[in-house]
């Protein structure tokens, strides 16, 4: 049986994310190979085996291939991508983390390269967070108003452009859901809109 790869995208919210780790992975394989993907949106907090990528580990087989974007895909704890990078030697599989150019194998030189790397993505992320934090209340001991104006909703823009149009349908006894279709937006959006609109 031929060794396969499997290709790891998680994304916490931000869906352009997605096909930036997509790019990244082709780019690393020079869009030779056709691994197969496994994508999931969920936070880098939740343990491995509560993701798709504890199921992922477990189908693994000897000689497979996992590959993700950046080691922080894993986790946002250094331990838990270090534990992650173990299951996945221990099923005599490889993992390579692409950004970094680097193929985790069953030797002491690259688990330790593995964790070094885990640890800078965690202390980068906090710094970011650090320094969003440090912005923001700057601003606020300046005096601006953050975040949106109470009383304030969140009208889709699409549908506030197009509204003469989205009454007429409403009228007609055009259904949310098709409404929705229609502007290629969720039926909860329309339904929101119409609210808001009266």
């Amino acid at each position: 049986m031929q060794p396969k790869i499997y290709a790891y995208i998680r994304i916490s919210k931000d869906t352009s994310d997605a096909e930036n780790q997509r790019h990244e992975i082709l780019t690393y394989y020079n869009n030779k190979v056709s691994p197969e993907w496994v994508e999931e949106v969920v936070t880098g907090n939740s343990n491995a085996d509560d993701r798709k990528l504890g199921e992922l580990i477990e189908r693994l087989q000897a000689g497979d291939t996992l590959v993700v974007a950046d080691v922080s895909r894993l986790g946002r704890r250094s331990l838990d991508v270090m534990e992650t990078g173990a299951r996945v030697v221990k099923k005599k599989a490889r993992l390579i983390a692409c950004k970094s150019n680097l193929e985790l194998k069953d030797d002491i030189g690259s688990e330790v390269m593995f964790f070094a790397l885990s640890l800078a993505a965690r202390i980068e992320r906090e710094m970011i967070s650090e320094r969003t934090k440090a912005a923001l209340n700057r601003k606020r001991s300046e005096g601006m108003v953050l975040g949106r104006p109470k009383g304030s909703t969140n009208i889709n823009k699409t549908l506030l452009e197009n509204e003469a149009d989205v009454r007429r349908l409403v009228a007609a006894g055009v259904s949310v859901s098709a409404i929705g279709r229609a502007y290629k937006l969720n039926r909860r959006t329309v339904t929101v809109f119409l609210k808001a609109k009266g």
